[in-house]
């Protein structure tokens, strides 16, 4: 299913959504929104998970300046211009504000006001101490109320209970995927999908899990694995095909649209032992070590993670992670790591390629002659 049939065939799902009287939320996506409250709220999570183009990234320019990051452009340009596959957008009751990065909150606050959505609240901290655990779950308590205020009753704790469990299954399928021996792109196409529509699409996963048996193994000896970190590749971005095209298999990916996601799940005794459902939420983003979002350990856990993850592939797999470090032009959080990362890695005999890049057609080109000599490399 390419890009296009998705989109469509998710308009279609989401018109038969409102039609039944469901109300949608969208956002941002990063990994810190309880989804799963909204979920329990019984509201659609819509997460911004759409790739631009020149067109698009140009028509927020009279919202937000070029040196803005170029998702976050691209994102105010689809609802500057409204393109035919986009047009569910208009289905979107609210949006949900928050501050995962600084593009992240401009971008929400300018979706909100100029397209006159009406807007939620909730912001994270940027450290991980006790007392901005305690701050986050007072924002917890407020979306809480910010959703019951809109629905008119409460949610109930077995209700947000409940969705927690149907999460949780629905990201160790994605888990499950994601140990399949099959094509990066492949991969990719399923979790975008997953991601988009939620756990509504548990039985589509379990069949792709049985249709690409795990005991038989596709890997080819003449690829060029990669680790896949940085910024997401989103739904119709080429980049994943450009990498295949040269000769790179990507094997696991760190990002939002990857392990960062489904990696966040609770083990059924610890949701049966809590008494307060959002302390499960406390506890995620407690845990949430490496994530882009916190300070100040990031730099470090992320390396020892990546470390970690190449010496298992190695060990299982007999063949080396290569990484590529995937930087959307001017994204703060991943722009400033890059030197850190490559230095750490590289001393360590991991091949890094930072790739920095917007969402251009004009630099197709220039980015297969990196990427492809980057494979050359190996």
């Amino acid at each position: 299913m390419d890009a296009i049939e998705l989109l469509s065939d998710y308009a279609d799902y989401l018109r038969e959504k409102k039609d039944q009287g469901k109300k949608i939320i969208g956002f941002m996506g990063h990994d810190n929104i309880p989804e799963e409250l909204l979920d329990a709220a019984g509201f659609i999570p819509l997460r911004m998970i759409f790739a631009g183009n020149d067109d698009l990234m140009h028509a927020s320019n009279d919202y937000l300046p070029p040196s803005t990051c170029s998702f976050a452009q691209s994102c105010i340009g689809l609802f500057s211009l409204k393109p035919s596959q986009y047009h569910f957008l208009n289905l979107i009751d609210h949006f949900l504000v928050s501050n995962h990065c600084v593009s992240d909150i401009c971008t929400s606050e300018i979706i909100t006001k100029y397209f006159k959505i009406p807007r939620l609240n909730f912001y994270i901290s940027y450290t991980q101490d006790p007392e901005a655990l305690k701050y986050f779950k007072l924002e917890l308590l407020d979306l809480k109320q910010q959703l019951e205020k809109l629905i008119g009753r409460e949610i109930k704790k077995q209700d947000i209970i409940e969705s927690i469990r149907k999460y949780n299954l629905f990201k160790k399928k994605l888990s499950d995927i994601n140990d399949l021996d099959i094509s990066g792109v492949d991969k990719l196409k399923i979790f975008q999908k997953a991601i988009l529509y939620g756990p509504v699409i548990l039985p589509e996963l379990e069949d792709f899990i049985q249709a690409n048996n795990p005991n038989h193994a596709q890997n080819s000896k003449d690829s060029v694995d990669i680790f896949f970190t940085g910024c997401s590749i989103f739904i119709g971005d080429y980049l994943i095909n450009l990498i295949e095209e040269s000769g790179g298999d990507i094997k696991y990916f760190d990002t939002w649209v990857g392990d960062a996601y489904f990696s966040q799940v609770f083990e059924e005794e610890e949701i049966t032992s809590n008494d307060d459902p959002l302390d499960f939420f406390v506890q995620r983003f407690e845990n949430n070590k490496n994530g882009d979002h916190t300070v100040p350990y990031y730099f470090e856990n992320k390396v020892t993670q990546i470390k970690e993850i190449i010496k298992e592939h190695q060990e299982k797999k007999g063949k080396k992670l290569r990484v590529i470090n995937h930087i959307i032009k001017f994204c703060d959080h991943i722009n400033i790591f890059q030197s850190f990362l490559k230095k750490e890695l590289q001393e360590e005999g991991i091949q890094v390629l930072n790739l920095e890049r917007d969402y251009s057609r004009a630099n197709r080109g220039q980015l297969s002659t990196r990427v492809e000599a980057f494979m050359e490399m190996m």
